[in-house]
């Protein structure tokens, strides 16, 4: 895919697929430099040291290992552009503000159900609200191949664009903010009408009402949510609107491996 193709997209649908965009030498170097670490996510080893801070706490960890490895993501992040075609999704200047990797299991369990990023958590005291435009532009690079039932990230079409008119009202005041972290939670809060209203006001409603079907039938288990699910080969990455309903399946095949950047409007 293009890159602008890859944009236009991201910016219409939420996410977009892009196929073997690490050669295989680029892939076998990634592996290389983190398989053998395999951290979980969330894991202190799993995040790359990408500011003075993190490079401090890296040196006087002794961890050089990870300053090495931290370098090479970087400059890999540069020659693919990554930057510029966040600035173009985000139509603004952009910042690198994570770069993470992480290894999952082979499992019979959800790597992470429905939700929604930057949801609190599913906190339900919420003191301040970020800002709707700090969502990032996440670039998921797959170390393993990943397919329906093995690990790969499925994403409701365009619901990035309903969740970014929620979390506008929660900012603004015109919404009452209430969990939506899941996916189940977050219907709920569209579906009131004071909020159905506003958010049809920001919103087409033939795509909060497609949005609203889709998700009644997936948590009713009357559609295949492997309709969602986005298949990707070792090599290739999905490039998505964190702001919309995802979820990470079960890696039921093989293990996963998984080398991630995040981008941010500065």
């Amino acid at each position: 895919m293009r890159d602008l193709d890859l944009v236009e997209k991201v910016q219409s649908q939420g996410i977009a697929d892009k196929h073997n965009w690490l050669s295989p030498k680029e892939a076998d170097k990634v592996k290389n430099l983190i398989k053998k670490l395999k951290p979980a996510k969330g894991d202190e080893n799993s995040i790359c040291a990408i500011n003075i801070k993190l490079l401090i706490r890296k040196v006087l960890k002794f961890h050089f290992s990870d300053i090495f490895r931290s370098i090479y993501f970087v400059k890999l992040s540069k020659k693919l552009n990554l930057k510029e075609i966040a600035e173009e999704i985000l139509k603004s200047k952009a910042k690198l503000i994570r770069i993470d990797h992480f290894y999952s299991p082979k499992s019979e369990d959800p790597v992470i159900q429905w939700h929604v990023d930057n949801a609190y958590s599913g906190r339900k005291n919420v003191k301040v609200f970020n800002q709707p435009d700090k969502q990032a532009i996440k670039f998921f690079f797959y170390l393993t191949d990943v397919s329906s039932d093995n690990g790969c990230l499925s994403y409701i079409p365009q619901s990035h664009k309903i969740a970014y008119a929620l979390k506008e009202g929660i900012y603004q005041g015109d919404i009452e903010y209430q969990t939506y972290w899941t996916l189940s939670n977050f219907r709920k809060i569209v579906l009131k009408e004071k909020n159905y209203k506003y958010i049809k006001q920001r919103v087409d409603e033939k795509i909060l009402k497609e949005f609203l079907e889709v998700s009644k039938n997936i948590l009713d288990g009357k559609i295949d949510e492997r309709l969602f699910d986005h298949k990707i080969k070792e090599g290739g990455a999905v490039v998505f609107d964190e702001a919309g309903v995802h979820r990470g399946s079960k890696t039921s095949l093989n293990d996963r491996m998984v080398l991630r950047f995040f981008y941010q409007r500065m």
